[in-house]
């Protein structure tokens, strides 16, 4: 189900080769494009920290003005939820982005930010249902209960399946036109009879985009600690609470959290166009691989 938008809008010699990649090749060639078009993606990677740090100084300010336990628990659900939303939406504007270099057509924010807008709707319904199973088992309002502790731990491999099945949502909104519940189906039929592999995969390029983000953000936060700029207790306490990620989830209500939240978010912002370039890669390995998706390119061009 290929929309006309598929068709790349350059010669073929601009064309890259499409071809199947393993683990190693999908995350050079991520690192690279993320590395060779970083302008494009420091336009998402702005908006992303000036509109999350933004909703958390509200979060804050609403903390502080209504401080009641059963408030807080919901200003932090909602929190949750809207951070993972728009993560998600930068995700998308990403993929887009991303398809766009592959694929050797001429791309700019602007361009990306409008393919992303014409499918947003459907987009941002699937979102809403990927997020579902994660929010409720995260809830704070809830309350973590022994027993709501143990449903967790026993639905983790369920949310595992859920989450292999259904990580090419996105691009099967974004560009090949699928509604919002017909991309989770899409998404399965390109997983179908790889799914040790696509875990293996996915995984692999979640591990990096993590790896990057503790070691950029612990190295930012021990160089703040060494000049001063971060005085929380002893040096060595400082570094410690650095190394064992106290201040990964802080919110901004001191100075120093507040440094360190910046510093974190920098480094998320910074990072998380690699999982976004890796799983758009990802997606034409797998079209190539059981559609035959690069001679289709090829028959389309010629």
């Amino acid at each position: 189900m290929l929309d006309s938008t598929d068709t790349p809008k350059t010669d073929n010699n601009q064309i890259p080769m499409l071809q199947p990649m393993e683990l190693g090749g999908i995350l050079d060639n991520a690192l690279s494009l993320y590395r060779n078009h970083f302008r494009i993606f420091l336009a998402v990677i702005s908006i992303y920290i000036v509109w999350i740090g933004f909703q958390e100084a509200v979060v804050v300010w609403l903390l502080e003005k209504y401080n009641t336990p059963n408030f807080d628990n919901l200003i932090s659900d909602v929190d949750s939820l809207l951070d993972s939303l728009v993560y998600m939406f930068g995700i998308g504007v990403l993929v887009v982005a991303s398809s766009e270099i592959y694929l050797g057509r001429q791309v700019t924010f602007q361009i990306a930010l409008q393919r992303f807008c014409s499918r947003f709707p459907a987009y941002l319904g699937s979102s809403l249902l990927f997020l579902i199973p994660y929010t409720i088992l995260t809830l704070d309002s809830i309350g973590m209960s022994t027993l709501m502790a143990v449903l967790i731990l026993l639905s983790f491999p369920f949310l595992c399946v859920f989450y292999i099945g259904w990580v090419f949502y996105g691009p099967a909104v974004l560009f090949e036109g699928y509604t919002t519940v017909e991309a989770f189906g899409r998404s399965r039929t390109l997983v179908r009879g790889t799914w040790m592999r696509v875990c293996r995969i996915t995984f692999a390029i979640l591990l990096l985009q993590m790896a990057l983000y503790y070691v950029l953000g612990n190295s930012l936060g021990v160089l703040f600690a060494l000049f001063g700029i971060v005085q929380d207790g002893s040096l060595m306490e400082t570094v410690g609470d650095l190394l064992s990620l106290k201040y990964a989830d802080m919110r901004p209500t001191s100075l120093n959290s507040l440094i360190m939240y910046i510093v974190y978010l920098g480094a998320e912002a910074l990072t998380f166009p690699i999982y976004a370039i890796g799983i758009t890669l990802f997606y034409y390995d797998l079209r190539i691989r059981k559609e035959g998706f690069d001679i289709e390119m090829q028959i389309r061009n010629s």
